[in-house]
């Protein structure tokens, strides 16, 4: 092994170490996965980010001016079938990040922020999920 492929690789390794430790979701580490809701195979993901105490509300559209889904609230933790992806409002913690997905959890669907998500960079999870 030369010592460009061994600095490569520590580049790597300490990439993704810095990445775990701040709690971010690289695109080789997205969390989509298979799962079913309410009996059908879906692409999902997980509620991530949200401070304790607080929650992710499900909204009828792609922003915050939308009504709230009732009984919509989503801890971390919480899994979610990824039906669609358009785009809308910036998230709260990023305003900038503008993407929306809309979620399934069997007896409700809503949008919420992609910001919330572990689903990894959009140009990993445009490739399996549909615009809507």
């Amino acid at each position: 092994m030369n010592l460009r492929s061994r600095t490569g690789r520590a580049l790597f390794a300490v990439s993704a170490a810095s990445a775990a430790t701040l709690g971010l979701v690289t695109p080789a580490e997205a969390a989509i996965h298979d799962c079913r809701v309410s009996g059908d195979r879906a692409n999902c993901a997980y509620v991530t980010g949200i401070d304790p105490g607080s929650w992710l509300q499900m909204r009828t559209g792609p922003g915050y001016g939308y009504a709230d889904v009732p009984s919509g609230r989503l801890d971390n933790g919480r899994e979610v079938g990824l039906a669609c992806w358009t785009t809308g409002d910036g998230a709260a913690d990023n305003p900038n990040y503008r993407y929306w997905m809309r979620v399934d959890v069997g007896v409700r669907s809503g949008f919420v922020n992609d910001w919330y998500l572990d689903t990894g960079s959009p140009a990993v999870w445009q490739q399996r999920i549909p615009q809507c």
